[in-house]
């Protein structure tokens, strides 16, 4: 088992990428700042925020909070070559210039997917192997998840009475990596699909903007985090069944 990250004195670097609104992000650098001002010093700093929509909300809500941004617009791009979006062929092409750009403001220690909405491949993945990180607003061990369809509502069709959201290691050609961090349970009962809005708000609100600034902060950037050959993850040394650590306040 080794660490994804061994802690220093010093704060992590993180790039965040985006490709919406930025209320994840938001999260995570609310956390940063309540730390800095306790005086820790193990915890993650947010130094770049990337973006594959240019003057997308995400790159608004960086900007307004003082975080340099850097963009790349992947539709763009890829029209450019006359290919399309998911071509792998390109896709290196893309994911390089993608580290160009974050990398000549930084060398992250951790990327940190908040709402970005294109596949990484092989050459990111590998460059940053074991520190990319990716949120799911449902349970990534569910049986029933499929593509296209809100976790909110699959997991009210399978007839769950509570939801988790899930903090995971991202994995080429895979859907979810796995799991390190789930939320404590959020409630179904009385909800029905009409009111999906009204519920995924509750998950930001009672999960994602939780548990993706505790995952980074608190578990990471602390070194609380390791990974094996098998991709097992274990917390403070523990190994971790396949829904990860379980979030409790």
């Amino acid at each position: 088992m080794k660490p994804l990250i061994s802690p220093t004195k010093n704060p992590i670097s993180i790039a965040v990428f985006v490709s919406g609104s930025g209320t994840n992000l938001e999260s995570i650098y609310k956390e940063q700042k309540r730390l800095e001002k306790s005086g820790d010093t193990n915890y993650g700093r947010v130094d770049i925020v990337f973006t594959n929509v240019p003057k997308c909300r995400g790159e608004e809500r960086a900007r307004s909070l003082g975080i340099p941004v850097v963009s790349l617009g992947s539709k763009d791009y890829f029209e450019i070559l006359n290919k399309g979006v998911d071509d792998d062929s390109v896709r290196d092409y893309y994911d390089a210039a993608t580290i160009t750009l974050i990398e000549n403001i930084c060398k992250p220690d951790l990327i940190v997917l908040a709402g970005y909405r294109r596949r990484l491949g092989s050459l990111f993945l590998n460059r940053y192997k074991n520190r990319v990180i990716n949120l799911y607003p449902g349970d990534v061990t569910k049986p029933y998840l499929i593509r296209g369809v809100d976790a909110s509502i699959q997991a009210l069709r399978a007839g769950e009475g509570s939801i988790r959201c899930t903090v995971f290691l991202a994995r080429e050609n895979e859907r979810f990596g796995p799991a390190m961090l789930q939320s404590q349970p959020i409630s179904l009962e009385g909800y029905s699909e009409k009111d999906k809005d009204e519920i995924e708000k509750r998950i930001r609100e009672e999960g994602e903007w939780i548990i993706y600034p505790f995952a980074i902060h608190n578990l990471i950037a602390k070194g609380r985090v390791g990974i094996d050959e098998n991709d097992n993850v274990y917390i403070d040394g523990k190994r971790m069944n396949k829904s990860g650590y379980q979030f409790s306040r």
